[in-house]
């Protein structure tokens, strides 16, 4: 196998790849701030060109990553997939495995964008923070300071709601909106067609079937009463808001919600599996709610890369920084970390699950999965950052990504 390593200079940043000669592990190792002239190389070379022991780490450690997505691809429960680990603000992994698409066997690049589903939450949940740090929005806002149409709002067989959803409860899962497993079950369901304005006033008419603040059920339906307050507050459509305030800001070049992604993005997008009594099969897109949706998904919509999460994430490492520069308090972010009232067991943050507290009650290692097969996670005590990326449900690949973590977890002990 001949190995290529390719150095690409921008404004921002430098990407050090080590590419196979048959695509199958592209992978950068390296990221800084340089300076502005442009400059690609190609040198043809054996020698890999890693972070990897500066960090502590061994070869041994990152052949057992690579054996969990061996195993995962032989035992079908993916056909590929890519994985970025950030350590101490440096990437030092970050590699594709497998086939994007079983029928031509392309590569499946750690530069795919792919569906991130419910990974599109700590995004939005991000913008709208950045959004009460201006003082455009509070945590506490009732949803009908904004939206009138919610000022009448039902509970199903109550009347009309004890009061109206807090903007927090719209990110922690608590506002009263019917979860997914009712929507699954066919109890619920929501206007795909049209505008996120329509889509949520369509909403404020069907109502909520609990008192808000009081039940936890995991929906994508606050998260699009968030998104068009902050449509309300700035005037500008969540799409281009997203790219504007977050994005752009961030040198995210790819991220894009799906409603809006051009030909040539999807073109480059993975296949989406299902796994079907242990093997993988082509989904049917037509069944899945983010492919109908014709507006910008804040809870589930997002077109993403590795590389363009991790820049999120990094945002949340740096404490709201970006090379320097502070794009939204440390204090403002914390909210995020912290598990909501009536969430429970189910330790909910706003926009992240929280799945370890720090002595003062914040969340020091925070996640979020999505359905398509997606994970980001950082643990702030490790100084960690993990994104993967599949396109097979996470529920039907979970003695994968129990592999996965397990392996991590042994590489980077949790504290």
């Amino acid at each position: 196998m001949r190995l290529f390593i390719i150095k690409l200079r921008t404004a921002s940043l430098c990407l050090l790849m080590i590419v196979s000669a048959n695509g199958f592990g592209q992978e950068a190792t390296r990221q800084n701030v340089l300076q502005s002239t442009p400059e690609v190389t190609l040198t043809n070379t054996a020698s890999e060109i890693t972070a990897w022991q500066s960090h502590g780490l061994n070869e041994s450690q990152r052949d057992a990553l690579r054996e969990v997505f061996r195993w995962g691809i032989e035992n079908q429960f993916i056909p590929g997939a890519a994985l970025l680990i950030i350590h101490r603000g440096e990437p030092i992994f970050r590699e594709g495995f497998g086939v994007a698409d079983l029928e031509s066997n392309l590569p499946f690049s750690p530069d795919a964008p792919c569906r991130i589903a419910s990974v599109t939450k700590p995004h939005t949940a991000t913008l709208i923070a950045m959004l009460v740090d201006r003082g455009e929005i509070a945590w506490d806002d009732p949803v009908d300071k904004f939206l009138p149409s919610f000022s009448q709002i039902s509970v199903r067989d109550q009347g009309k709601a004890r009061r109206t959803p807090k903007v927090r409860e719209l990110l922690s899962h608590t506002a009263g909106f019917p979860g997914n497993s009712q929507r699954r079950a066919g109890e619920a369901e929501f206007k795909t067609d049209g505008t996120l304005a329509e889509a949520v006033d369509d909403l404020a008419r069907t109502g909520l079937v609990t008192q808000p603040g009081t039940v936890f059920a995991y929906t994508g339906l606050g998260y699009m009463v968030a998104g068009r307050i902050a449509e309300v507050v700035t005037g500008k459509e969540f799409g281009a808001l997203m790219s504007e305030r977050l994005f752009k800001p961030i040198g995210a070049k790819t991220a894009v919600f799906q409603s809006s992604a051009s030909e040539e993005l999807v073109a480059k997008m993975p296949t989406m599996y299902e796994r079907v009594d242990r093997r993988l099969v082509k989904a049917d897109l037509t069944t899945r709610g983010e492919a109908r949706v014709k507006f910008p998904t804040p809870g589930g919509g997002l077109v993403s890369t590795l590389d363009d999460i991790g820049r999120v994430l990094m945002l949340h490492r740096d404490h709201g920084s970006v090379a320097g520069r502070s794009l939204i308090e440390p204090t403002t972010l914390q909210a995020l970390y912290q598990p909501q009232p009536a969430t429970e067991r189910n330790r909910y943050g706003l926009g992240f699950n929280v799945l370890r507290l720090d002595a003062s009650g914040v969340g020091d290692r925070v996640r979020h999965t999505g359905a398509s097969g997606t994970l980001a996670l950082i643990d702030f005590k490790q100084d960690l950052i993990v994104v993967m990326l599949s396109q097979v449900p996470t529920k039907q690949t979970q003695p994968f990504g129990d592999r996965l973590m397990k392996t991590i977890d042994s590489i980077f002990p949790p504290r």
